[in-house]
């Protein structure tokens, strides 16, 4: 008989897994210079296929938002990524990736989607509606508890990517 688990033990084994997902990366991203934040901006601007709005980027980054411009100028000095004129709108700043920035891109998107699918095809297909099910009970809770209800939902979230490419 499997013991009774606790609240607490769910967010123990969710903190560890993320965790062991963010040491992974961690590892897989210092192979080739980048945090996963860098990694992130130079993913969403090669799946936009061209120029694409830093407001846009900002609000599709999986990273705290809080240090963007520290990244993006970062990215901009080391050569991946330039700042351009909004085509219609000269407040606006669009990021397009330099040739640098997509020779690096396209060495390391392969191998990055090759490794989450090694990953995550340990959960069988079947299972993953329900897991992402279970994952956006918990992310409802947690936004109801911070008095964020007005937040996308994680399907949202997964729509807004699958959009770009």
């Amino acid at each position: 008989m499997k013991p009774d688990l606790s609240e607490h033990d769910l967010l123990v084994v969710l903190l560890t897994l993320h965790n062991a997902i963010q040491r992974r990366g961690d590892v897989f991203f210092q192979d080739y210079g980048l945090t996963d934040a860098q990694f992130n901006i130079l993913n969403l601007i090669g799946l936009a296929g061209g120029p694409l709005d830093q407001l846009a980027v900002t609000e599709r980054l999986l990273v705290g938002k809080s240090s963007v411009s520290i990244v993006l100028n970062r990215m901009v000095k080391a050569g991946l990524i330039q700042r351009g004129e909004h085509a219609r709108d000269r407040r606006r700043v669009v990021l397009s990736l330099t040739r640098k920035g997509r020779e690096l891109w396209r060495k390391i998107a392969p191998r990055y989607e090759e490794g989450v699918r090694e990953i995550f095809s340990a959960l069988p297909r079947k299972r993953r509606e329900a897991f992402l099910d279970d994952i956006e009970v918990l992310y409802a809770a947690l936004k109801r508890s911070a008095g964020d209800e007005s937040s996308p939902t994680l399907r949202d979230v997964l729509r807004q990517h699958s959009e770009l490419g």
